[in-house]
């Protein structure tokens, strides 16, 4: 008999990720890719690359397309991008803001790394509903 969290789990997590990942990805700019997956009412967006101003409309234009059919949640999974500016720091304030008009749960999935770092100094890991793998993310000491 499996425990909780045992292998059958595992393996059924393992299941959709392959799932996700067989899907194709959307080429955003020359060095950003998007993968879109749709999970009941929540709408899942994996960014891979450089999430910068190059992306911005196409992104724009593939975050409205994913939420063509009204989603109660959207997380944006950053953990696969290698570099964010200025630009994806801006769409995630709008994001957030569209979530609050829009009443949708908005969620920033990050890893450790350079996206991280852009965060955490901007001090919107505290204004936004950033999470990584073990939960939600402490603010930073910034004072935004």
């Amino acid at each position: 008999m499996d425990e909780p969290g045992g292998p059958q789990i595992r393996d059924e997590t393992e299941h959709l990720e392959a799932l996700v990942l067989d899907q194709p990805a959307i080429q955003l700019s020359q060095y950003c890719s998007m993968r879109a997956d749709r999970d009941f009412d929540t709408a899942t967006l994996r960014l891979s690359g450089e999430f910068d101003l190059a992306c911005e409309e196409r992104f724009q234009e593939e975050f409205d397309e994913a939420l063509s059919e009204p989603a109660r949640s959207v997380v944006l999974d950053l953990r696969g991008l290698d570099f964010m500016d200025s630009t994806g720091l801006r769409i995630l304030v709008q994001i957030d803001a569209r979530a609050r008009r829009d009443k949708f749960e908005f969620v920033v999935l990050s890893g450790d790394g350079h996206v991280r770092y852009v965060l955490r100094e901007s001090g919107l890991d505290g204004v936004l509903p950033v999470v990584d793998g073990a939960g939600p993310v402490p603010a930073s000491d910034s004072p935004l």
